[in-house]
């Protein structure tokens, strides 16, 4: 019994770590493809144009969540639990019912998009936008297709369908979105449709990638899945219940997650008034800090929601088959990966705000303006992580309402501090009311885990020691910036002290124990991994500081 439970602790940190892996390095793909984007925007577009690109996409953004955030959970979730019970007509039966479902209401919100567009344009305070909201409409349709296919994919573990898919939405959303600006540019058109044919790249990027992934299900193979098929399956409107059950409380959260972004969108340019600015100020700003702050504060969840995408099928699985030790394996590993990659994230954006931007090739004067407002946004990283995670754990446990009352608590504390602070401190109000907004939901959400599932597993173990390691790593890079500044170029400078510490972490994560040789060998190469870092020998003192702390 010892030994298959073994055995299925290990398959299961398989499947786990090669989904982080897969996803990781698509999302990786994909944000530095729009990272590329957003640069380019930056520099053809302007700060202006940047903005009304901004104001259209948080749009776009807020509705698609509305629309594809619960059901792809709830299909990944329904499939793996069909699929563990070798229930194969049920599966197709869920895919099926999602998909005519999520057709019907992609269909529609392009439609009350298109509508709409001058009355939401005016709502942002930027009635030139809505030529841009109408140019991203027809993406919610394609996005919802693409959603449920993706959703029946990860319910088989299967995580390379939705990568791909990623990877192609991006590269075409960059390829067709800077030449339609630069295009619009030469032709002299004004700063609201240079923007409109930038977000055209958006939706002939989502468009190509629903395509490939429609081709995907009709050639895919599922009976291979199945050691043995049972006809059992439950009624279409049992399925339809079950699938709301799930869909509506975690599409409800994850909007109101995006209500920050939005609360941003509506607000700050008001509230800038009463700070003083003028409009054409205004306009530069806002264009900067959605632009830019946004985006970046937003790189480092190309690693933590692959982990939280890779939880809940896992999860899910292992609760079908009762098997609570693997549970609570799989949730130690999530959250303590989480912690690695967030904690040095968060706390290394902040430090290297300017330097960073700088050597991304923002312009120069926006940099200097946005610099400031990323270094405090940055902090929230480290709660976005905890939230992403936690919210796996309650949704793969059934809670799916709990992230709910998180979220609102969060959103109302934003909207509170951005009123309050933008008026008064300026635009880096609105950072604050970020911070404040994450440090909130992911208190709350922390207390619904451990009432309602268990107890956490000990911070030493998943977070103080990814934070001394990032304290460490941070701290030579801040060193070894201020040494080549006196004698190389600022750009040399920034990406050498990155190396060094993506170096030091590495090495001080293994040394410390804060990841394990079993688990570095799930990786792709994993053995030769561990033979090299084995022989590096680094120094004792990390280890008895590690063992200490963990007493």
């Amino acid at each position: 019994m010892s030994d298959t439970l073994n055995t299925e602790k290990r398959s299961s940190k398989k499947l786990f770590f090669s989904g982080v892996i897969i996803l990781t390095v698509a999302n990786i793909l994909v944000k530095s493809v729009g990272l590329i984007s957003k640069i380019a925007l930056n520099r053809v577009v302007g700060s202006v144009g940047a903005g009304y690109y901004s104001s259209a996409y948080e749009i776009y953004a807020f509705l698609y969540v509305i629309s594809t955030a619960g059901l792809p959970i709830a299909i990944s979730i329904m499939v793996s639990k069909s699929r563990a019970a070798g229930r194969l007509s049920e599966t197709e039966k869920i895919y099926n019912t999602a998909f005519k479902f999520f057709a019907t209401m992609g269909l529609v919100l392009t439609g009350l998009m298109i509508i709409f567009s001058r009355q939401l344009a005016s709502l942002m305070g930027a009635p030139e936008t809505y030529v841009c909201i109408r140019a991203v409409a027809p993406t919610l349709l394609f996005i919802c297709i693409s959603s449920c296919i993706r959703g029946y994919f990860q319910g088989y573990q299967l995580m390379g369908p939705t990568a791909i898919s990623q990877i192609i939405e991006a590269v075409f959303k960059v390829v067709i979105g800077i030449g339609g600006a630069i295009y619009a540019k030469k032709m002299g058109y004004t700063d609201n449709i240079v923007a409109a044919y930038t977000v055209l790249g958006v939706t002939v990027g989502v468009f190509i990638g629903m395509v490939y992934l429609c081709v995907k299900r009709l050639v895919f193979k599922k009976e291979q899945f199945y050691d043995k098929i049972s006809e059992e399956s439950k009624s279409t409107r049992a399925l339809v219940k079950e699938m709301l059950y799930i869909a509506i409380p975690i599409t409800v959260s994850s909007s109101v997650l995006s209500l920050t972004t939005i609360f941003d969108t509506f607000t700050i340019q008001h509230r800038l008034l009463s700070f003083g600015m003028d409009k054409a100020t205004i306009r530069v700003y806002y264009g900067d800090y959605t632009s830019i702050v946004i985006s970046m504060f937003n790189l480092p969840t190309i690693l933590l929601y692959p982990i939280a995408n890779a939880i809940v099928p896992l999860v899910a699985a292992s609760g079908e088959e009762n098997n609570l030790s693997l549970q609570n394996k799989i949730r130690e590993m999530g959250l303590r990966l989480m912690g690695i990659i967030a904690i040095p994230s968060a706390i290394g954006l902040s430090v290297f705000s300017f330097p960073i931007l700088d050597l991304l090739m923002f312009r120069q004067d926006s940099a200097e303006r946005a610099s400031a407002w990323l270094s405090v946004s940055a902090l929230s990283v480290i709660f976005l992580g905890l939230i992403s995670v936690s919210n796996a754990f309650l949704n793969s446990a059934g809670k799916h309402r709990m992230p709910i009352i998180s979220m609102l608590c969060g959103a109302i504390v934003k909207l509170m501090v951005n009123y309050l602070l933008i008026g008064k401190i300026g635009i880096v109000g609105a950072s604050v009311g970020t911070v404040c907004c994450y440090i909130t939901a992911a208190i709350l959400n922390l207390y619904f885990v451990t009432r309602y599932i268990g107890k956490l597993p000990k911070p030493s173990g998943v977070l103080v020691m990814p934070f001394i390691c990032s304290v460490i790593c941070i701290g030579s890079a801040v060193i070894a910036y201020t040494v080549l500044s006196l004698c190389a170029p600022n750009k040399i400078c920034t990406l050498l002290a990155i190396g060094t510490a993506v170096i030091v972490y590495v090495i001080t994560v293994v040394a410390s124990g804060t990841v394990t040789n079993e688990e570095l060998k799930l990786l792709p190469m994993g053995n030769k991994i561990v033979k090299v870092i084995n022989r590096l020998n680094f120094v004792d003192f990390l280890v008895k500081i590690s063992k200490k702390t963990t007493k």
